[in-house]
This record gives structure tokens, C-alpha cells and sequence, in this order.
């Protein structure tokens, strides 16, 4: 997670896994880059996100990489 990024303001941290987006599952990069497609880029997503602290749900708004 970059410092400042998106997905850093989002309260996404170094070593949280992304389990699933808006319920479904991500099991590899390729789901990561599947679900978060260009409908979704702009709108909020709710990430299922694994922490050593346990399981959590985190809001995040894709962007478009420039």
C-alpha cells in the first residue's frame, strides 16, 4: 500500500489481504484486476480485507491510474 494512495486513505494497510470485492471472492491478482474494472473505478466497493487483527470490511473508491 502506497503512502497517500487511494487505497492508504481507503485504511487499506501493508499486509492486509484482499479476500473479496462487493462480496466476490478474489482468490489472485487476476480477480483483483478483474473486479476492479472501469465500472467500478469512481464508485464505492466494499473490500473484505484479512488483517492480523482478523477479518474487516473496508470502503474504497477506485481510481483511474494515470
Amino acid at each position: 500500500v502506497e503512502a497517500n494512495s487511494p487505497a492508504a486513505k481507503a485504511g487499506l494497510r501493508e499486509g492486509d489481504i484482499i479476500a473479496a470485492i462487493d462480496g466476490r471472492p478474489v482468490t489472485g491478482v487476476d480477480d483483483l484486476v478483474r473486479l476492479l474494472d472501469a465500472e467500478r473505478i469512481g464508485r464505492d466497493t466494499l473490500c473484505t480485507v484479512v488483517r492480523r487483527s482478523g477479518i474487516t470490511q473496508v470502503k474504497v473508491m477506485p481510481v483511474a491510474r494515470s
